[in-house]
């Protein structure tokens, strides 16, 4: 470990070249080096997740899975402070990390690798908490636990749940003992498959993006169906009747990946009487501009055109060039059609493209 702390420090702020590399071999050993020079490119990597990723410690693939740091947070915010809180497959301690700086903490992670990196960052974060090299579907009932099982297998990704590993559906009838429990997996999943598990789901937004499912099991978890949104403190319930539909009004607005996830676009309507476009399943319409966390907004240009023909000819007309093409429901490549509508005009503006009826309907919009 000794030389391992030396080749981190020496390779510092260096680029992986073969003499670089070589120049930190001869002063500590082979192995080492390999580790540090990898350990400064996760860091790196990793700094989209964590503020102190340059004093973290990381493994390759534990740390594609990692939570970001603030959708950790709103998971350990969903636990009463102060109780004690198990993470069940902690894995380098993105979840355990925040579970830490809320209360007590133990966190259960059978590679020992995964395991100290878990104990480096609980520590570099000044928190404390318990990380066991044991299997936790063999461990004590905890009332309140988080589960992240690893999906997957030989390095790629898998939506078969029983690929998954721990398996789901033993965590889940393990979990139901507890008060309050959360598995995170892929919001990807049917919801056939997530309601195979629980009758309580979330769907987190972060960054524009609709980052993972969370089941809620035990005594205290609430049947229903929601979108999180991290940055706005937000929360959706799932619509209970299908949105109005309409053809696009003054004001264009592409919802959150979230809410469309979780089956929230008539909330969102009922919300800011608002109506679905088409059917794009994620673009809304209205004769009012409306501020919300969950939607971006645009200015209707043109509001219907039938094909490309008729694109191509309204950008020329129009002194316009398109600087994006938005898809929902559409068997068309964006980069393509970008190529095939190329124009030199000083105006920019945007094209959205969607199914209605039989047909394809393009809009011209404006970002606001």
């Amino acid at each position: 470990m000794i030389d391992r702390q030396r080749a981190l420090d020496l390779a510092a702020g260096l680029e992986p070249t073969a003499s670089n590399i070589a120049r930190v071999s001869s002063l500590t050993n082979p192995d080492s080096a390999a580790w540090a020079f990898t350990q400064w490119r996760l860091r790196k990597k990793a700094e989209a997740k964590f503020a102190k990723a340059s004093q973290m410690l990381f493994v390759s693939e534990a740390l594609e899975q990692a939570t970001h740091e603030a959708v950790a947070a709103y998971h350990a915010s969903r636990f009463p402070s102060g109780v004690l809180v198990a993470d069940l497959t902690c894995g380098i301690g993105g979840d355990l990390i925040a579970l830490a700086q809320r209360g007590p903490a133990t966190g259960y992670e059978l590679d020992g690798e995964r395991a100290e990196c878990a104990r480096h960052n609980i520590s570099v974060h000044g928190f404390v908490a318990e990380v066991r090299e044991e299997d936790s579907l063999n461990a004590e009932i905890y009332e309140y636990a988080i589960a992240d099982p690893a999906r997957r297998v030989g390095g790629k990704r898998t939506l078969e749940l029983n690929e998954f590993e721990p398996n789901p559906f033993l965590l889940a009838e393990r979990l139901r003992s507890a008060k309050l429990a959360c598995m995170k997996l892929s919001p990807m999943l049917s919801d056939q498959a997530l309601e195979s598990l629980s009758s309580s789901i979330e769907f987190v937004s972060y960054g524009r993006e609709c980052r993972e499912a969370l089941l809620w099991i035990g005594s205290e978890a609430k049947e229903g169906r929601w979108s999180v949104h991290v940055e706005y403190g937000e929360r959706l319930p799932e619509s209970p009747s299908p949105a109005p539909v309409a053809k696009p009004d003054t004001y264009f607005y592409e919802a959150d990946p979230a809410a469309i996830r979780a089956h929230c676009l008539g909330t969102l309507c009922e919300m800011h009487r608002l109506a679905l476009v088409g059917e794009s399943n994620g673009y809304l319409t209205g004769p009012k501009l409306v501020e919300s966390a969950w939607l971006v907004p645009f200015e209707v240009v043109h509001p219907c055109l039938n094909n490309e023909k008729a694109v191509c000819s309204w950008l020329k007309q129009n002194n316009a060039r398109l600087v994006s093409i938005k898809t929902r429901g559409v068997h068309v490549d964006p980069t393509s059609l970008a190529k095939r509508l190329e124009s030199d005009g000083d105006r920019t503006v945007e094209l959205s493209i969607y199914p209605i009826k039989s047909n394809y309907a393009y809009t011209i919009l404006k970002r606001l």
